[in-house]
């Protein structure tokens, strides 16, 4: 009897491993079943490792025509601080399809990346014509992952880039693309509570991208202007920070990443004061009060 017993249990093991490897080996790779790849070392290195001589050549000033748009920026009064781990909270919101996400997603990248590290970040570009601003080349930050000492991020891309055929209520509410990841717990929270009225006017209301930087400053809509990254490839852009940092494409990012650093430094109270305490963060600072 003993001897069926474990017979029986060895089959049952057997097939439990047998369920699992298949289950495991169809797995696709995170973002490659939803026209994102991961970005190679090349791409994630020139976007994390921006020189300070470069931010400080870009400057501060914003161009009228390119951005940064700062009446995109809402500074809501006497709410409570966002905060994660005990550190303050910069929460996003976006789609891989919409031009807007996939233009701000570069500033932002930057602008974290000089306070901590990314993992995981992904390429992917804006959806296909009739979209406005179509295929612009962008990052991702589905799956990825972000560690700092002075601030925490939590990041949700809803949507893919991929147009669906299916007529579900999820497809529905994402233009038509394929759903990616749904929106939930405290990054809900704060979409439904910042992202309508009365902080937003109702053309705006429920816009992307949404960008939360503790509650002290929230972005609805486009921030910088993806036309800047026409015909530029991931890796032309990246490049673009360093080598270039007074023209296009870079020059409008870089000075919308000393914009989001500023802000991120009135969170962190400004640490670290190797970024802070730029000239050019905080002349950004300055702009964003006036």
């Amino acid at each position: 009897m003993t001897l069926a017993v474990l017979g029986t249990v060895l089959v049952v093991l057997i097939i439990l491993v047998i369920v699992l490897v298949g289950v495991t080996a169809g797995k696709p790779k995170p973002g490659s079943a939803y026209g994102m790849t991961i970005a190679p070392a090349s791409v994630v290195n020139a976007v994390s490792g921006v020189s300070p001589s470069a931010f400080t050549a870009a400057g501060s000033t914003a161009s009228s025509s390119s951005g940064p748009y700062t009446s995109a920026l809402i500074m809501p009064k006497k709410q409570p601080a966002l905060t994660s781990g005990g550190k303050p909270l910069v929460v996003y919101v976006g789609s891989n399809f919409c031009p807007y996400c996939a233009a701000t997603r570069w500033p932002l990248t930057i602008a974290l990346a000089r306070f901590g590290t990314f993992k995981g970040l992904h390429m992917t570009s804006s959806g296909p014509s009739p979209e406005p601003y179509p295929d612009t080349n962008t990052l991702s930050y589905y799956h990825a992952t972000y560690k700092s000492p002075y601030v925490s991020f939590l990041a949700t891309e809803q949507c893919t880039d991929i147009p669906s055929t299916l007529t579900t209520k999820a497809v529905e509410e994402c233009n038509g693309y394929v759903p990616l990841e749904p929106l939930t717990g405290t990054a809900y929270k704060v979409f439904a509570k910042y992202d309508f009225g009365p902080f937003q006017t109702e053309s705006a209301a429920g816009g992307i991208p949404f960008v939360d930087f503790g509650n002290k400053v929230i972005e609805d809509g486009a921030f910088i202007d993806p036309t800047i990254l026409a015909g530029y490839s991931h890796i032309a852009i990246a490049q673009s920070l360093s080598a270039n940092p007074t023209a296009a494409p870079a020059n409008t990012i870089l000075v919308a990443a000393n914009y989001y650093t500023a802000e991120i430094c009135n969170l962190t109270g400004g640490k670290p004061g190797s970024v802070c305490k730029m000239a050019v963060v905080k002349q950004a600072a300055t702009a964003l009060k006036s």
